[in-house]
Protein backbone atom coordinates (compact mmCIF):
# COMPACT_ATOMS: atom_id res chain seq x y z
CA UNK A 1 0.00 0.00 0.00
CA UNK A 2 2.82 2.50 0.82
CA UNK A 3 4.21 1.59 -2.46
CA UNK A 4 0.89 3.10 -3.86
CA UNK A 5 0.98 6.13 -1.35
CA UNK A 6 4.17 6.69 -2.94
CA UNK A 7 3.17 6.68 -6.79
CA UNK A 8 0.27 8.54 -6.00
CA UNK A 9 2.20 11.50 -4.15
CA UNK A 10 4.05 11.66 -7.89
CA UNK A 11 0.63 13.31 -9.04
CA UNK A 12 0.87 16.20 -6.56
CA UNK A 13 3.78 18.75 -8.46
CA UNK A 14 0.90 18.83 -11.42
CA UNK A 15 -2.37 19.20 -9.33
CA UNK A 16 -0.73 22.08 -7.54
CA UNK A 17 -0.32 23.73 -10.66
CA UNK A 18 -3.39 23.77 -11.36
CA UNK A 19 -4.74 25.07 -7.84
CA UNK A 20 -7.25 24.14 -5.44
CA UNK A 21 -10.08 23.95 -6.76
CA UNK A 22 -9.27 21.31 -9.32
CA UNK A 23 -11.65 19.31 -11.11
CA UNK A 24 -9.95 16.34 -11.80
CA UNK A 25 -11.08 12.89 -13.43
CA UNK A 26 -8.48 9.78 -12.44
CA UNK A 27 -8.89 7.40 -15.57
CA UNK A 28 -8.60 3.82 -14.69
CA UNK A 29 -8.93 4.73 -11.32
CA UNK A 30 -9.11 0.65 -9.95
CA UNK A 31 -9.69 1.18 -5.77
CA UNK A 32 -9.16 5.27 -6.29
CA UNK A 33 -5.85 5.85 -6.35
CA UNK A 34 -4.90 8.61 -6.71
CA UNK A 35 -7.86 10.17 -7.30
CA UNK A 36 -9.03 9.62 -3.45
CA UNK A 37 -5.46 10.67 -2.50
CA UNK A 38 -5.67 13.94 -4.54
CA UNK A 39 -9.16 15.10 -3.34
CA UNK A 40 -8.22 13.99 0.27
CA UNK A 41 -5.08 16.55 -0.35
CA UNK A 42 -6.82 19.04 -2.51
CA UNK A 43 -10.14 19.99 -0.28
CA UNK A 44 -11.63 22.48 -2.42
CA UNK A 45 -11.06 19.87 -5.71
CA UNK A 46 -13.65 17.79 -6.82
CA UNK A 47 -13.02 14.03 -8.63
CA UNK A 48 -14.81 12.00 -10.82
CA UNK A 49 -13.09 8.66 -10.76
CA UNK A 50 -13.72 5.95 -13.74
CA UNK A 51 -13.16 2.58 -14.16
CA UNK A 52 -14.74 -0.54 -15.99
CA UNK A 53 -15.18 -2.94 -13.16
CA UNK A 54 -17.68 -2.93 -11.11
CA UNK A 55 -16.00 -4.16 -8.40
CA UNK A 56 -13.00 -1.74 -8.15
CA UNK A 57 -15.20 0.91 -8.33
CA UNK A 58 -17.28 0.08 -5.15
CA UNK A 59 -13.88 -0.02 -3.58
CA UNK A 60 -13.07 2.93 -4.21
CA UNK A 61 -16.36 4.02 -3.41
CA UNK A 62 -15.94 2.80 0.14
CA UNK A 63 -12.62 4.55 0.21
CA UNK A 64 -13.93 8.32 -0.27
CA UNK A 65 -17.00 7.15 2.20
CA UNK A 66 -14.21 6.10 4.44
CA UNK A 67 -12.54 9.22 4.25
CA UNK A 68 -15.69 11.37 4.53
CA UNK A 69 -14.88 12.72 0.51
CA UNK A 70 -18.43 11.67 -1.15
CA UNK A 71 -19.35 15.35 -1.59
CA UNK A 72 -16.45 15.81 -3.88
CA UNK A 73 -15.75 12.14 -5.26
CA UNK A 74 -18.16 10.67 -7.79
CA UNK A 75 -17.35 7.05 -9.07
CA UNK A 76 -18.76 6.03 -12.37
CA UNK A 77 -18.67 2.85 -13.62
CA UNK A 78 -17.83 2.84 -17.80
CA UNK A 79 -16.19 3.14 -20.38
CA UNK A 80 -13.63 6.12 -20.15
CA UNK A 81 -13.68 6.19 -24.12
CA UNK A 82 -17.74 7.02 -23.98
CA UNK A 83 -17.23 9.00 -21.20
CA UNK A 84 -15.47 11.04 -23.45
CA UNK A 85 -17.93 11.45 -25.93
CA UNK A 86 -19.86 12.58 -23.61
CA UNK A 87 -21.07 16.37 -23.01
CA UNK A 88 -20.66 16.80 -19.38
CA UNK A 89 -17.47 15.40 -19.49
CA UNK A 90 -15.80 16.02 -22.39
CA UNK A 91 -13.59 19.18 -21.94
CA UNK A 92 -14.59 19.42 -18.81
CA UNK A 93 -12.00 18.97 -16.96
CA UNK A 94 -8.57 21.12 -15.11
CA UNK A 95 -6.55 17.72 -14.27
CA UNK A 96 -6.53 14.41 -16.03
CA UNK A 97 -5.16 11.41 -14.30
CA UNK A 98 -4.24 7.73 -14.92
CA UNK A 99 -1.63 5.51 -13.21
CA UNK A 100 -2.36 1.77 -14.99
CA UNK A 101 -4.74 2.97 -17.87
CA UNK A 102 -2.94 1.92 -21.44
CA UNK A 103 -0.23 2.42 -23.49
CA UNK A 104 1.08 5.73 -24.32
CA UNK A 105 -1.00 6.29 -27.59
CA UNK A 106 -4.76 4.53 -26.19
CA UNK A 107 -4.25 6.79 -23.55
CA UNK A 108 -3.74 9.89 -24.91
CA UNK A 109 -6.26 9.62 -27.25
CA UNK A 110 -8.74 8.73 -24.52
CA UNK A 111 -7.94 11.36 -21.92
CA UNK A 112 -6.99 14.11 -23.84
CA UNK A 113 -10.62 14.95 -25.40
CA UNK A 114 -11.46 15.33 -21.22
CA UNK A 115 -9.00 18.38 -20.55
CA UNK A 116 -10.19 21.41 -21.32
CA UNK A 117 -8.18 23.96 -22.81
CA UNK A 118 -6.04 25.03 -19.56
CA UNK A 119 -6.20 21.45 -18.64
CA UNK A 120 -2.97 18.89 -18.52
CA UNK A 121 -2.80 14.81 -18.58
CA UNK A 122 -0.20 13.62 -16.45
CA UNK A 123 0.33 9.83 -16.56
CA UNK A 124 2.56 7.68 -14.52
CA UNK A 125 4.86 5.90 -16.38
CA UNK A 126 7.43 3.66 -17.42
CA UNK A 127 10.89 5.51 -18.75
CA UNK A 128 10.08 3.42 -21.97
CA UNK A 129 6.74 4.94 -21.76
CA UNK A 130 8.47 8.71 -21.19
CA UNK A 131 10.19 8.31 -24.66
CA UNK A 132 6.90 6.84 -26.57
CA UNK A 133 4.99 10.10 -25.47
CA UNK A 134 8.06 12.13 -26.19
CA UNK A 135 7.60 11.02 -29.92
CA UNK A 136 6.10 13.47 -31.26
CA UNK A 137 2.91 11.66 -32.40
CA UNK A 138 0.47 14.44 -29.49
CA UNK A 139 0.05 16.55 -32.72
CA UNK A 140 -2.34 14.57 -34.04
CA UNK A 141 -4.63 15.31 -31.36
CA UNK A 142 -3.60 18.75 -30.64
CA UNK A 143 -1.60 18.11 -27.41
CA UNK A 144 2.34 17.80 -26.40
CA UNK A 145 4.06 17.21 -23.67
CA UNK A 146 5.12 20.14 -21.29
CA UNK A 147 6.98 18.38 -19.02
CA UNK A 148 7.74 14.99 -16.97
CA UNK A 149 9.64 14.54 -13.47
CA UNK A 150 10.89 11.67 -11.79
CA UNK A 151 10.60 10.47 -8.30
CA UNK A 152 11.42 7.10 -6.36
CA UNK A 153 8.24 6.07 -6.80
CA UNK A 154 7.84 6.16 -10.65
CA UNK A 155 7.88 8.70 -13.42
CA UNK A 156 5.40 11.52 -14.36
CA UNK A 157 4.53 13.13 -17.77
CA UNK A 158 2.05 16.28 -18.42
CA UNK A 159 0.37 16.52 -21.39
CA UNK A 160 -1.28 19.83 -22.57
CA UNK A 161 -3.25 20.96 -25.02
CA UNK A 162 -2.08 23.40 -27.71
CA UNK A 163 -4.99 23.30 -30.60
CA UNK A 164 -8.38 22.17 -31.31
CA UNK A 165 -9.05 17.84 -31.07
CA UNK A 166 -11.79 16.71 -33.93
CA UNK A 167 -14.69 15.36 -32.72
CA UNK A 168 -13.69 11.76 -33.80
CA UNK A 169 -11.53 11.23 -30.65
CA UNK A 170 -11.62 8.99 -29.14
CA UNK A 171 -12.42 6.72 -31.77
CA UNK A 172 -13.29 2.89 -31.05
CA UNK A 173 -10.89 0.39 -29.96
CA UNK A 174 -10.63 -1.56 -32.94
CA UNK A 175 -9.99 1.61 -34.88
CA UNK A 176 -7.09 2.98 -32.20
CA UNK A 177 -5.74 -0.39 -32.48
CA UNK A 178 -5.45 -0.88 -36.04
CA UNK A 179 -4.07 2.68 -36.51
CA UNK A 180 -2.69 3.72 -33.18
CA UNK A 181 -2.10 7.49 -33.33
CA UNK A 182 1.82 7.04 -32.30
Amino acid sequence: MEELLDNAAGFIPAALRVGDAVRGVDVGSGVGIPGVFLAALLPHSSWTLVDSNERRCDLARNAASVLDLTERVTVIHGRIDDLAHDSEHRGGYDLVVCRLFAAPPETAECCVPLMNSRGSLVVSCSSDGLAQWRSGGLSAIGAHVSDSWSLPAGTYVRITRVGELDSKYPRRVAARRRDPLF
